[in-house]
């Protein structure tokens, strides 16, 4: 999904015309620390600026303009949406600026709408089970499970990939299926070699997915 499909434009950044009490309030008003900065004129984005730089300046009247602001964190519109998940958690970010390729600023990605896309790119909310396949690194390849489940009747609702670090050398892969009953898929997959760590029904697995969904937005709870 490409970031274009989940920007929100109601929400209001600052402009380069507030002043420093409308955008303290504004921050209150929405509850962030920080928001980015369009030019008036223009409509670019500038910069982005925090609650902290606003409180150290006494002058209320001060234009946000006026401030010397810092470089935005921004994506562009037609990037996908994992990298603006990858942004939001490095820099711990309630919402990011979209603009287009001449910095024209589009709107906002906010976490609320980057968790309920995430939840549609990974069918959480469709029936089915899941069932989790561990690779080893050097054969890690997709195609020939995806043609082991497909043989046997099984169609992929949605994918996640637990990479490997220095201690751990495989892959963990929890695939959703469309199945009630993955065990004729597990038996298939354990007749050419694979390693099966689960295969249960939705009901009881889907926090399988929504938990990796949970940790790759952890910041939804900071």
């Amino acid at each position: 999904m490409l970031v274009a499909k989940a920007i929100n434009t109601d929400t209001r950044v600052l402009s380069t015309t507030d002043s420093k009490v409308e955008a303290r309030e504004h921050m209150e008003r929405i509850g962030v620390n920080n928001l980015p900065v369009v030019d008036a004129e223009t409509h670019k984005l500038t910069g982005h600026i925090s609650m902290e730089v606003l409180q150290s300046v006494a002058d209320n009247e001060r234009l946000i303009g006026d401030f010397e602001l810092v470089e935005p964190i921004k994506i562009f519109s037609n990037q996908h949406l994992f990298h603006a998940i990858r942004l939001m958690l490095e820099y711990e970010l309630h919402l990011l600026p979209v603009i287009d390729d001449e910095w024209i600023f589009k709107g906002i990605i906010e976490k609320e709408q980057v968790l309920e896309s995430l939840s549609k790119m990974l069918n959480l909310t469709e029936y089915g089970s899941i069932i989790t396949v561990r690779l080893n690194h050097q054969d890690f390849t997709l195609s020939e499970v995806v043609q082991l489940i497909e043989a046997e009747g099984g169609k992929i609702l949605g994918i996640t990939v637990e990479t490997p670090n220095a201690e751990k050398k495989q892959y963990e892969v929890s695939i959703k299926l469309n199945l009630q009953d993955v065990s004729r898929v597990a038996s298939a997959l354990r007749r050419y070699g694979y390693t099966i760590l689960t295969e249960a029904e939705s009901e009881s697995t889907n926090i399988d997915l929504e938990t990796r969904a949970d940790e790759l937005l952890k910041f939804m709870d900071m």
